[in-house]
């Protein structure tokens, strides 16, 4: 598992190896989603405090071949649950409504 890097969201697919490598190379942004955006703007919209946990499961077209996402899918999800689960027991038991 990496923590730390920049993520981005977008409203495309990427797969693309040089794309990805220029979106790193000018922004530092490491890993794109398609959703995430939308969640976020729809909380804050709301009024609710958000979060987002994403696993990542592909190379973005990085890869040769094949995309492995049938063999990293699997991970990136138990990864996604396993930082989660583990951020929800860290909370203060205010963070809980009640």
């Amino acid at each position: 598992m990496v923590v730390g890097l920049r993520a981005s969201t977008a409203n495309i697919f990427i797969d693309n190896g040089p794309y990805k490598e220029f979106l790193f190379k000018h922004f530092q942004v490491a890993s794109v989603d398609e959703e995430s955006a939308a969640v976020v703007l729809t909380c804050l919209s709301n009024k609710l405090n958000v979060i987002v946990f994403r696993g990542m499961s592909d190379l973005a077209g990085s890869q040769q071949g094949e995309n492995p996402i049938a063999i990293f899918g699997p991970l990136a999800a138990r990864n996604v649950v396993k930082a989660t689960l583990e951020f929800i027991k860290r909370l203060p038991k205010s963070a809980f409504a009640t």
